[in-house]
């Protein structure tokens, strides 16, 4: 058997998404409780990179004060700003969302491999209009994406 060795820093990067904004589908969500005793859902994210490749992403919306504009944002990137502005999100009613998220990398904990982490949610921008939450991206660079081009099968 013939093969190219690689250093565990290569196998760890090699399965990471750079940061940056990528596409993603919610393929799983569950209801559940922090450490802290906050209400909060587990999302399990397939986010598509710019390879085509789907990588897993785990995020977590907690219900406190310094994780609103998280879960607002998530709210809006998916299109459930009605019953985020209700004070309600279900857990099952967000399987199969789409939107747009800001991907990072965690390599604090080094105990733990490198992995990637969700920053933020991107606000969906109106097809017609263009206009939406601004973007976060540097002047000079495309403006945030419209979901209409996300190639994932819907659930819904």
């Amino acid at each position: 058997m013939r093969f190219t060795p690689k250093s565990e820093e290569e196998i760890t990067a090699a399965n990471l998404l750079e940061g940056g904004e990528y596409p993603f589908e919610v393929a799983d969500a569950e209801e559940g409780q922090s450490k802290s005793g906050n209400d909060m859902i587990k999302l399990r994210l397939k986010v598509l990179g710019p390879d085509e490749r789907q990588y897993g992403v785990f995020d977590y919306l907690v219900g406190t004060e310094g994780s609103a504009y998280k879960v607002r944002h998530f709210a809006e990137s998916v299109g459930l700003l009605p019953q985020y502005e209700a004070g309600e999100l279900e857990a099952i009613s967000l399987i199969g969302r789409t939107g747009y998220c800001q991907v990072g990398i965690d390599d604090k904990n080094k105990a733990y491999p490198a992995k990637n982490v969700i920053r933020d949610y991107l606000a969906k921008v109106s097809a017609a209009s263009g206009s939406g939450v601004p973007s976060n991206k540097p002047k000079g660079q495309a403006p945030a994406m419209v979901d209409d081009d996300i190639p994932f099968n819907m659930h819904r």
